[in-house]
């Protein structure tokens, strides 16, 4: 049995980050493809992973309930190489450093918008 800590303080520092970093892609119809899908991130060094998905107008955030369309995994260093864009997230896929499983085409679709919007540019505003 998994015992998860309270999700809201992981909410609260997320979502907005996400909402306002993905408000241009959201306004122009470049997250449609996550519409009402569930994709988990999991880190090797955390003991939680994180289903991350989207309702049409805003990003939703859980503690994974064992249904989700696809899991991106891999080590802190490789998902944050990806998700800051200083990382062919290919290359670490073929590396073996990044796992994609379950629908897999949803997973890259995840990859391709962060390498399109990396969440680098949150740090410089």
């Amino acid at each position: 049995m998994n015992i998860f800590p309270p999700l809201a303080p992981v909410k609260a520092l997320l979502l907005p980050l996400l909402q306002q970093h993905f408000a241009t892609p959201a306004e122009q119809g470049e997250l449609a493809f996550l519409t009402d899908r569930r994709v988990e991130l999991a880190a090797f060094e955390l003991p939680w992973p994180i289903e991350l998905g989207w309702d049409g107008q805003r990003f939703q955030l859980s503690w994974p309930s064992g249904s989700a369309d696809a899991k991106l995994s891999g080590s802190l260093g490789a998902l944050a190489q990806v998700g800051l864009g200083k990382a062919d997230p290919d290359a670490l896929f073929f590396q073996r450093k990044l796992t994609m499983e379950g629908d897999t085409e949803l997973a890259l679709e995840v990859k391709s918008l962060l390498s399109r919007y990396p969440l680098l540019s949150l740090l410089n505003r």
